[in-house]
């Protein structure tokens, strides 16, 4: 009886402690900081949207939402919810960093992703 407990808890452990030990090494072996894996994330987006509606998320940190008739955006810039309003444009290309502001056809910024703080330590 002794024997098949230890042969069960080996059964079920090795394995979590194998996946949770490759995370932590996957996790701590990575040398960008918090800022190079968001923008690496962030550079594949692509959006070409019409400003639908501009919310907040509270499950997401209160986070702001920009919404386009197809697609959605975090707005991650300081006193974006002050420069965008509804019915303005904006347009980012795939593999770019920058987020064009379009009103009445014109444009009006240009927002960096390059220019955003995000806290270390996280």
């Amino acid at each position: 009886m002794k024997k098949e407990w230890w042969i069960l808890l080996a059964v079920l452990l090795l394995p979590l402690l194998g996946l949770f030990s490759y995370i932590g090494y996957i996790t701590f072996s990575d040398k960008r900081t918090n800022k190079e894996i968001f923008l690496d994330m962030i550079i594949s987006d692509e959006f070409h949207e019409k400003i639908d509606s501009i919310y907040r998320i509270k499950k997401q940190h209160n986070g702001l939402i920009i919404s386009g008739n197809n697609k959605s955006i975090g707005c991650p810039f300081i006193n974006c919810e002050e420069k965008l309003s509804v019915g303005d444009s904006l347009s980012k290309d795939s593999g770019s960093l920058k987020l064009e502001h379009y009103r009445d056809g014109k444009l009006l910024e240009v927002l960096d992703y390059n220019d955003i703080y995000i806290r270390e330590g996280w």
